[in-house]
């Protein structure tokens, strides 16, 4: 069987994935799949893999301020 083997993206470029995304944000993974599913927060699936933008994720934030 052979291992693919799977790169974390580096913050350096602007992209982190649904770890680090749902880490930034405290809430679980489960959560933020679902806001991903429902269109409530900008993400990239570039061949499968969920990865998000600092900088998009930082304004979705400041968009959602009470």
């Amino acid at each position: 069987m052979k291992h693919r083997r799977t790169m974390k993206p580096d913050p350096k470029f602007g992209y982190i994935d649904a770890i680090d995304c749902a880490s930034m944000l405290g809430e679980s993974l489960s959560a933020l799949y679902k806001k991903t599913a429902l269109g409530e927060i900008p993400f990239y699936k570039p061949n499968g893999k969920l990865l998000f933008r600092i900088d998009e994720i930082k304004a979705w934030i400041e968009r959602s301020k009470n």
